[in-house]
């Protein structure tokens, strides 16, 4: 049997082929900080540019959404995705690498309840790790 993925992150995405690899490589290098395991679901809504195949041939999961409602196309790709912990970041947004060390420390420190906990984290200008982006324990 697989085991889930400690991390999903979820990045909807509208026509975002610019800074989508950037935001794809910082994502990656979170992710090896906090060695945990992973996945990265990009929901490519309504492209019309490359975002779709610079997605792909990144490694994520793609969902492709039509809906014109940010928070329907987010929920999307929560819906696809299946780790213990879901990470949402848009994609022209620079994830810092310490983002998700801080996340999973954060929740292995909670009490055993399972309520949501929010953070912020701000486009292209990587913060420090205390300012994160949204995330829910499943």
């Amino acid at each position: 049997m697989t085991s889930r993925a400690r991390f999903s992150i979820v990045v909807p995405a509208h026509n975002e082929e610019a800074p989508l690899p950037r935001g794809l490589e910082a994502i990656r290098c979170a992710v090896a900080r906090s060695g945990s395991s992973s996945e990265i679901v990009v929901v490519a809504n309504r492209c019309t540019d490359a975002t779709q195949s610079i997605a792909e041939a990144a490694g994520a999961v793609v969902v492709v959404d039509e809906q014109r409602n940010f928070a329907a196309t987010r929920n999307a790709g929560v819906a696809a995705s299946i780790g213990e912990v879901v990470v949402t970041i848009d994609a022209d947004t620079v994830m810092h690498p310490d983002a998700l060390a801080e996340v999973s420390h954060l929740v292995d420190s909670r009490a055993t309840g399972r309520s949501p906990i929010h953070g912020c984290f701000s486009r292209m200008n990587p913060r420090p790790p205390s300012q994160l982006t949204a995330f829910v324990i499943r």
